[in-house]
């Protein structure tokens, strides 16, 4: 799922006719634009490196402080102190990317889509399709290391549950890891056995017990989850540097109908290009660009269209229903419960109908998929629907980024304030 998917909805704002000048933006075009890019992508860079050593104090508090009573080793996952890699541009990806391939792309594989079906996972070009995508995924997130964790797993399940009350507490440790009796029995039983270990009727059993609780059903008004106030070392390293924990309670409403409620624990000023400002700043990006591209959307769609798309429509996240659309043509004979697992999706956008031309079968279906990958892909080289794409959506980053530019620097000097308060505490 893509950032915009995962951030915000809509609204709009024309971007495009703003920026042909000075505009609203208060930025030019040319070189000025890409100098406030630069500017604003070094800002967040840097955040993002003061966030990393100030994360990096904090764990050296706690783990002093565990140390001091005796646990000289750390569970290596809970102490990871990650730094997000670089960024060299604002956005973290295009709409259009979503139903726009590469032209070689579109021809070999079409969407991919046809590899998530039934059929699919036994097409035998599905394994050279999950490679390739494999490959170019790893090109994009890059290397990952996994922390050395053998002296951790060398300890007893004991002297592990002991180091987790001691670090956040007993209430904490007994919500995030049940009570030490289950601790210590679930880790002494993963050591003992496994799946290949258990006897082809113990595994009956389990396929037994599992397709009894898929037949139940559980209607449920109202969920709650409450985290539990930190503890231990940690609430210690939290008060020396922040004062008391801030509890935050988010309430929302579910799918069924009832409703969620999370409460959680907040310590460390929030970065103001995260959380709720991020929510704000995302829609107002996606509501800029909605209102750019509004005029190249409607050429799109006539193209697609004189093609013999009929009934396509723009979603509210500015892309194409493409995995509701196909998950729908793959899953037209499915059961409804594997339609409902299979052909879920996140978008509102009604579905065009299925054409006669698609076929009636896995091959035909496969082949107009790859067919309608080029054709699209071919509609918007025709409109040059990409390049305004990305032009559009990176003067909506600029805009939004440049609002909250002067908080971000405050709050950089506040968590260096921070870091320099812990060096004095580590010391």
């Amino acid at each position: 799922m893509s950032a915009r998917r995962w951030a915000a909805g809509l609204g709009g704002a024309t971007v495009l006719a703003l920026t042909a000048g000075c505009g609203m933006l208060g930025i030019g075009g040319g070189e000025e634009a890409k100098s406030d890019e630069q500017r604003l992508i070094e800002m967040l860079n840097e955040s993002r490196r003061v966030e990393s050593e100030l994360m990096a104090a904090e764990f050296r508090i706690v783990q002093n402080c565990l140390e001091e009573q005796g646990h000289t080793v750390h569970e290596p996952w809970a102490m990871q102190t990650y730094e997000e890699p670089e960024q060299d541009s604002l956005t973290y990806g295009y709409a259009h990317e979503e139903f726009l391939l590469p032209a070689e792309e579109a021809k070999e594989w079409g969407f991919g889509q046809w590899a998530n079906s039934e059929e699919g996972y036994e097409d035998p070009a599905s394994e050279d399709y999950y490679t390739a995508q494999e490959e170019k995924w790893e090109e994009e997130e890059g290397d990952w290391e996994e922390p050395d964790s053998s002296d951790w797993d060398a300890l007893t399940p004991e002297e592990q549950y002991d180091w987790y009350v001691a670090y956040q507490g007993e209430a904490y440790a007994e919500y995030s890891w049940g009570s030490r009796e289950d601790y210590v029995g679930s880790m002494e039983a993963e050591e003992e056995f496994s799946d290949e270990e258990l006897t082809e009727e113990e595994l009956a059993e389990l396929d037994e017990d599992a397709a009894e609780d898929e037949g139940e059903i559980i209607v449920e008004e109202e969920e709650s989850w409450e985290e539990p106030k930190p503890g231990g070392c940690q609430l210690e390293m939290i008060e020396a540097l922040y004062g008391e924990p801030k509890m935050v309670e988010e309430s929302w409403e579910s799918e069924d109908g009832g409703s969620e409620t999370y409460t959680y624990w907040e310590y460390r000023p929030r970065n103001p290009a995260y959380g709720d400002t991020e929510e704000s700043m995302w829609e107002d990006i996606e509501a800029d660009y909605a209102a750019a591209m509004s005029d190249l959307q409607l050429e799109f769609i006539d193209c697609i269209a004189g093609r013999g798309y009929e009934g396509w429509e723009f979603t509210e996240y500015n892309s194409m229903p493409i995995w509701e659309f196909f998950g729908s043509l793959y899953y037209q004979n499915a059961s409804e419960d594997e339609r409902e697992m299979m052909m879920g999706g996140d978008s509102d956008t009604e579905l065009p109908p299925i054409p006669e031309t698609a076929g009636d079968s896995y091959e035909e279906w496969k082949a107009f998929e790859i067919q309608t990958a080029v054709d699209f892909s071919e509609c918007g080289e025709e409109v040059g629907y990409a390049d305004a794409s990305e032009k559009a959506y990176d003067e909506a980053h600029i805009k939004a980024y440049t609002a909250i530019e002067e908080d971000v620097y405050a709050w950089q000097e506040e968590m260096r304030n921070a870091i320099s308060k812990a060096q004095e505490l580590i010391e």
